[in-house]
């Protein structure tokens, strides 16, 4: 400091000497400036160090730190899933259809009641069918009334084989086409396929049933979930593991695992589809009712997880965390560099860029506040 009063003594001394011109004028305004200049940069680094002395030693002055919370690094298990969209595909869903057709003559059943298999649903007017199965009926007896007197005959050696052939041949085309119109008017007529709970009536009396389905019958006893996986995932999805099914309509969760990978990928969307079997929901399953399911495709045991937002990234795309150091009272950021492994609904596993992993066990990580900070700040740590 005696130095500087000095210095700014001689320049005023100097510039009250004698006459000059204007070019002594000039030179000597250039060497004042420049020594003001100079005096002034040592008087603003002298204040900075005083005003630095003074902010740390000072107790009657309040420092204003960062503020930010701190949370312990503990090994722990972590868990990474797959998520896709699915939906519930009953075991026993079916619509059913008149494959013969016809005119609605009765409905036996009303949304919502339980069936039984082969439980007559709809019945059709099939009035032309039943003439021609009496028909048939008639034919068919007096072919086997032939048959049996021809085969009496022939057991006799009495008549020639050629008759019992016909007989034989003209009684089996009889119970042949007997048969048929029975199946045709079993299947015009609308039946249960298996025990169930009728979903939907499609049709009234008097309806003409035609390539449209009359009646659903579902039974949600047994249900499985299906879902497209994109391929990216084919070396991270197996059968067995263990998945999470959320329900958003439901507001319900269940736990299963994963029963069927298939081994075909859709050439259209490039994905596969898995299956999970699902129990009976307390009755709320549905097909058709969208899902959300988490495949766990890793799980790592004694693993560092971190907050992802107390993980930060430089200029060069390098990550890092910030450590908390406690000496002599002052508590200190300290930058490490690390490895992002895998994300996870806001949780990281990460490892250090450089040593064990188990070196930063029980260490502090900075977590809110993290962004506002550097390495090696001072900083104030509070609780949430």
């Amino acid at each position: 400091m005696k130095n500087t009063i000095h210095l700014l003594t001689l320049v005023v001394l100097l510039s009250a000497c004698g006459a000059t011109t204007p070019t002594d004028d000039l030179g000597r305004k250039r060497a004042e400036l420049d020594s003001l200049k100079a005096v002034y940069k040592e008087l603003g680094l002298k204040i900075k160090e005083t005003e630095t002395w003074v902010a740390e030693h000072d107790t009657t002055v309040r420092r204003n730190l960062p503020t930010v919370t701190t949370l312990v690094l503990q090994p722990s298990t972590f868990e990474h899933f797959v998520q896709v969209h699915g939906a519930v595909k009953a075991d026993k869903s079916a619509d059913l259809f008149a494959m013969g057709g016809g005119r609605v003559r009765r409905v036996l059943v009303k949304e919502g009641d339980r069936v039984h298999s082969g439980q007559l649903l709809v019945d059709l007017d099939n009035d032309a069918i039943d003439k021609q199965i009496a028909a048939a009926e008639s034919g068919a007896a007096l072919a086997k009334d032939v048959f049996d007197k021809q085969s009496k005959l022939w057991e006799q050696k009495i008549g020639s084989e050629m008759q019992y052939l016909q007989a034989r041949s003209q009684k089996e085309q009889a119970e042949a086409s007997l048969a048929a119109l029975r199946e045709q008017r079993r299947m015009s007529q609308v039946t249960a396929p298996f025990d169930g709970t009728v979903d939907q009536v499609m049709v009234s009396i008097g309806d003409m049933t035609g390539m449209s389905p009359v009646a659903r019958v579902v039974d949600a006893s047994g249900a499985q979930l299906e879902a497209d996986v994109p391929e990216s995932y084919l070396t991270r999805v197996k059968v067995g593991d263990p998945v999470r099914v959320e329900f958003p309509s439901l507001g319900d969760t269940i736990m299963a695992t994963l029963s069927n990978v298939s081994k075909y990928i859709d050439p259209a969307n490039r994905t596969f589809r898995i299956t999970v079997r699902v129990p009976e929901a307390n009755g709320l399953l549905r097909p058709n009712l969208l899902s959300v399911i988490h495949i766990r495709d890793q799980v790592q045991e004694k693993a560092l997880v971190v907050p992802s937002r107390t993980i930060q990234e430089d200029v060069n795309g390098n990550n890092y965390i910030f450590l908390l150091d406690d000496a002599a009272g002052r508590k200190t950021t300290r930058k490490v560099m690390v490895k992002r492994m895998a994300d996870y609904r806001g949780s990281t596993m990460i490892v250090p860029a450089q040593g064990d992993a188990s070196e930063l066990g029980g260490a502090i990580l900075v977590d809110e506040g993290a962004k506002s900070v550097g390495g090696g700040q001072e900083v104030k740590v509070t609780k949430l």
